[in-house]
């Protein structure tokens, strides 16, 4: 049997079979007592009678269809549902009131018992007698009135019963009626958002009950977390065609240089060795330019999708340390130092991007610098905030391009060395991500100093981590 799907029906059934069970059992003990007090009130009246009798004597045996009427005082009452029995020798002798036709032996023990006397229940009281000698007596009350009595009281309890049903179904019902009502407003409010445009809705969270207002925060809460990852998303599709348009603009010139260099050889099969030497140097400038400005891309499109990555306590002096190694190897003409005035230097991150920040300002220092000369990095804590600054010996760039030279494919003026322009664009969107702030200034060493502002991680954080 399939459950209602209706939460009213489920709360109403519920009410109700509640309801029923505890009817059940109180019915029944109820219907058990009136059953044992009426039973108490037949024993009680069975001493009584048997103490009557005893006290004065049942006096001497007559044979039966001899007997003469007795006195007032000892005759059981005609239509009393009661009788009376006196055995002698285990033969029973005398019996008086309303004798049934069936009516029992005397038994051989004294005592209070139920027997059956034609199919209907009576209360038995049996008593042993002095006079004559050997003689029990036996007195016989019908249960049929106590039985009665039970059948119309369990009468009665049904009928309250299915009434107190009836009547707690209706009631179930309207105040169910009255409970539900926050959460149709709930369902009404959540049935407003219908796509990702509605996100930014907020279902009421001052109305009903604690538990519909709890629902109502976590709905919430729901909304926040995919607004986010549909706004992630958005910016992750945002990200693909701005790669997809910014490759195709970008990788036209190079590409059709290198196409003319290609066709230049297939054309000219008799180039002098010098002439095809430095058309194949060209085209395998033409491949690095190439595969450098995907590189950028691609690491611009990572960026921008970052938020939805996994943020961990990362070490920055070993990220800088491992940096540095791989910075030698590219530039071997350029001298690298590293000033490090901190130990603190964890911060919560994408390992990834900040790698990736710390190698871009390396190589545009080593790139812009001046052949051969120095790069200084600089690791220091103030305020609060751990200050990465990267030092080069170039020659600068001007105040007015600072701000400019930020954007994709931007390259200062007097820019000389190869390069993309997506550099300091990959290092300031990163600086972002990681709610950091960049300053581009003068160097002490002639040329553009790189200022980077990360927040430290908590100190609970860091206990952490290196525990």
């Amino acid at each position: 049997m399939r459950a209602p799907r209706s939460l009213r029906t489920r709360i109403v059934l519920a009410a109700v079979a509640a309801l029923a069970i505890c009817g059940v059992l109180a019915g029944a003990v109820l219907l058990a007592a009136v059953e044992h007090d009426g039973r108490n009130t037949v024993d009680k009246d069975l001493r009584q009678r048997a103490q009557s009798i005893l006290h004065r004597g049942p006096g001497p045996p007559r044979p039966f269809g001899g007997r003469p009427e007795p006195p007032p005082d000892e005759r059981l009452l005609a239509g009393s549902d009661t009788f009376v029995q006196l055995a002698v020798g285990g033969r029973v002798v005398e019996q008086r009131g309303d004798v049934p036709d069936n009516a029992p032996d005397v038994p051989e023990h004294d005592g209070l018992t139920t027997v059956q006397i034609g199919g209907q229940p009576w209360r038995s009281l049996t008593a042993s007698i002095d006079s004559p000698p050997g003689a029990r007596i036996q007195l016989l009350s019908s249960l049929a009135p106590v039985e009665s009595r039970v059948d119309r009281i369990r009468r009665l309890v049904l009928l309250v019963g299915l009434a107190a049903l009836a009547a707690t179904a209706l009631a179930a019902w309207g105040f169910t009626t009255l409970a539900v009502r926050p959460l149709a407003r709930l369902r009404a409010g959540a049935a407003r958002v219908s796509g990702a445009t509605d996100l930014a809705h907020r279902l009421p969270e001052d109305e009903g009950p604690d538990e519909v207002r709890a629902l109502a925060h976590t709905l919430n809460e729901m909304l926040v977390r995919l607004g986010a990852s549909a706004e992630a998303m958005q910016r992750a599709l945002e990200a693909t065609r701005r790669f997809a348009a910014d490759a195709g603009h970008e990788l036209r010139t190079p590409l059709t240089s290198l196409r003319a260099n290609v066709d230049t050889l297939e054309r000219n099969p008799g180039l002098a060795p010098d002439q095809r030497q430095a058309l194949v140097r060209e085209i395998a400038a033409e491949q690095e330019r190439i595969v450098h400005l995907l590189e950028g891309l691609q690491a611009l499109a990572r960026g921008e999708a970052a938020e939805s990555l996994p943020r961990d306590m990362i070490e920055l002096g070993d990220v800088v340390d491992a940096a540095l190694y791989s910075a030698r190897h590219r530039h071997p003409a350029v001298r690298f130092e590293l000033e490090e005035q901190t130990d603190a230097t964890s911060i919560q991150g994408w390992a990834g991007g900040l790698r990736l920040l710390v190698d871009n300002l390396l190589d545009n220092a080593a790139l812009h610098g001046r052949p051969g000369g120095l790069v200084r990095v600089r690791l220091e804590q103030a305020d609060g905030m751990l200050v990465v600054r990267v030092d080069d010996d170039g020659p600068g760039i001007p105040a007015a391009e600072r701000e400019r030279v930020l954007e994709p494919f931007t390259r200062g003026n007097g820019a000389v060395a190869a390069g993309t322009g997506l550099g300091l664009a990959i290092v300031a969107q990163q600086v972002a991500l990681h709610d950091g702030a960049m300053t581009l200034g003068e160097s002490q060493l002639g040329g553009l100093a790189v200022e980077i502002r990360l927040p430290l991680a908590a100190a609970e954080g860091v206990a952490s981590l290196r525990s």
